[in-house]
């Protein structure tokens, strides 16, 4: 059942027993004072009954927590300690020190009930409408920049012999809990014990510069995976649904990394080969624990293995109003027009102008903006330097009329389309005897122009970048730069848990932390109450609205003006005291 935080304080709660001064521009005097006004329980109400069972811990104080525990980057054990015996955190919370708020299962299980039921994002818009009400997000229409920042994956990645035996292990695992056996116990019963040893590389004994040693090390290692996915298809079809499920999973894992990486084949005698696959197959899995991480580029030096923090921010305020997690390996600008929508449904603002780098500025993206009447700044991708021949840009497009002249003059309006729409020009026989052929093409057949689908869009955004407003307007961008740093120092760039909605629950806490960090700030600079919302400006944490009497706090001095002056005199000492704290 739904428990709810009282609208009193508790009377032996750290700011009332502790004379407890926290630095007033601190995260936790902040959030202490702006704690009551920002989460109610009854947004969290979905998780509980409605009338069976014990009242909960409130909703809210751990939503709190969880919110300090992202901000300090601790563990679950160490963020229930910390709210027994940190005063600041007891503090936030107003709590008593020295009794936690909850068992650390009953903060896992709010933590899943958040990621599940994707309440997280109720706690993130919580900080948005906190810019709205300190008027640091301001009403109207919204101008945002767009960009995103790699996260590195949580699980392990390997090399195809090591990830096979990784995926071998899990799938003994799952077959072992099945039949409620010990996972080294079944796989020793059916010849597989080497695969949970301390290495399976280094527990293999051969020569790793010999070609064909290598090619008969994995061979064995495909040999046992085909093996077991057999037991495991026939073992499957005898179990309960849900035990059933989690050996189907593990087996389309094994599959899936036989797949992308070895390539089988058959000797003349009838036996079976496999090698390495060459190259990096699309939507390679390069970790077995964490099969959701991808292999990410950046940029073409920067490689990672994880996935993408896709973030949204208001060039205005700096507040970030959406933030998603894409995988590793696709492109930056997918689904940004689906994050537009979801920033005007988080404000209740529309989004006037959409700001981003390069990687957002191709022709896809931007069709996709104008068929949808929404306005998109971002540079055209530079053009390549054609191994030194003459560029793209050195030829004139008559779009209207259909042609492409050369730089020696030539037009042409043969072409043939592609699906895409696109239109492949050709010059032929116009490159006949010309002077320029050897800085044009070295092909045989002529010089071919290649036209954008697109290339209407493309020729006005470059236009546009060109001139000074246009430039302006691109560096507007390096508000979302500033952003995804905040993220940075907030520990995005590692992944906390295994999986990508996991991670987008750490995103998004990490984004209302920064959130809301900047708004206090910004409250604070300029004289302005911090968390001006319901039961905002009660004294919580040492740094309550009004001053306190120096000197220890209430209860201390009652109890030490009652020893030394007597009854009488500490009840009149106490009530000038309880005067000056009424103010």
């Amino acid at each position: 059942m739904l428990g709810k935080r009282g609208p009193q304080r508790q009377l032996f709660d750290v700011g009332n027993v502790y004379d407890l001064a926290l630095p007033k521009r601190s995260f936790h005097a902040q959030l202490a004072e702006a704690g009551p006004g920002i989460f109610s329980d009854q947004e969290f109400a979905t998780f509980y009954s409605t009338r069976m069972g014990r009242p909960s811990v409130p909703p809210s104080l751990l939503a709190l927590a969880t919110l300090m525990q992202h901000e300090a980057g601790c563990s679950d054990e160490e963020a229930v300690a910390r709210t027994a015996y940190d005063l600041r955190w007891a503090a936030v919370l107003r709590r008593a020190a020295g009794s936690p708020l909850c068992a650390k299962s009953t903060f896992q299980c709010f933590r899943a009930h958040l990621v599940l039921h994707d309440e997280v994002r109720a706690i993130f818009e919580c900080s948005i409408r906190e810019a709205g009400r300190s008027g640091l997000l301001k009403g109207g229409a919204l101008k945002i920049a767009v960009d995103t920042k790699p996260i590195l994956g949580r699980g392990a990645v390997e090399d195809t012999y090591n990830l096979l035996g990784t995926g071998i292990q899990q799938l003994v695992r799952a077959l072992a809990a099945s039949g409620a056996s010990a996972p080294e116990a079944w796989a020793k019963e059916h010849d597989l014990g080497r695969y949970f040893g301390s290495s399976l590389k280094g527990s293999a004994d051969l020569d790793w510069s010999d070609p064909e040693a290598r090619s008969q090390f994995l061979t064995e290692i495909v040999t046992d995976a085909r093996r077991l996915l057999r037991l495991a298809g026939e073992a499957a079809a005898g179990l309960p649904p849900e035990k059933a499920a989690q050996v189907r999973e593990g087996a389309e894992l094994l599959e899936q990394l036989l797949l992308q990486d070895v390539v089988e084949t058959t000797e003349e005698d009838g036996k079976p080969k496999a090698a390495v696959r060459e190259g990096t197959a699309k939507g390679r899995i390069p970790s077995a624990t964490d099969p959701e991480v991808r292999h990410g580029r950046k940029s073409k030096s920067k490689r990672f293995d994880g996935h993408k923090a896709a973030v949204a921010t208001d060039l205005e305020s700096q507040i970030i109003v959406d933030a998603e997690v894409l995988a590793g390996d696709a492109p930056d600008a997918a689904g940004v027009l689906e994050q537009v929508k979801r920033v005007e449904e988080a404000t209740g603002q529309p989004v006037e102008r959409t700001v981003g780098d390069c990687a957002y500025g191709g022709g896809a993206t931007r069709q996709a903006f104008a068929e949808a009447d929404r306005e998109l700044a971002a540079k055209v991708p530079q053009e390549g330097p054609n191994g030194g021949y003459f560029p793209k840009r050195a030829f004139v497009l008559d779009l209207v009329n259909e042609t492409v002249t050369c730089p020696g003059g030539e037009t042409t309006g043969r072409y043939t389309r592609s699906q895409d729409g696109g239109k492949q020009f050709q010059f032929g026989a116009c490159c006949q005897g010309c002077e320029l052929r050897a800085h044009c093409t070295p092909a045989a057949g002529g010089r071919q122009v290649q036209v954008h689908p697109q290339e209407a869009l493309l020729q006005r955004a470059r236009e546009q970048q060109q001139s000074a407003e246009g430039r302006a307007l691109l560096r507007e961008r390096v508000v979302a730069e500033h952003r995804l740093a905040r993220l940075g120092q907030l520990r995005i760039g590692q992944a906390r848990y295994v999986g990508r909605q996991k991670t987008r629950f750490q995103l998004l806490m990490a984004a209302t932390v920064a959130n809301l960090r900047r708004v206090w700030n910004w409250e604070a600079a300029r004289g302005g109450t911090t968390g001006a919302g319901p039961g905002a400006g009660t004294p919580a944490s040492g740094t309550p609205a009004r001053s306190r009497p120096c000197g220890g706090s209430l209860i201390e001095r009652f109890r030490r003006d009652r020893v030394l002056c007597g009854g009488a005199a500490a009840w009149a000492a106490a009530k000038a005291r309880l005067a000056c704290w009424a103010g």
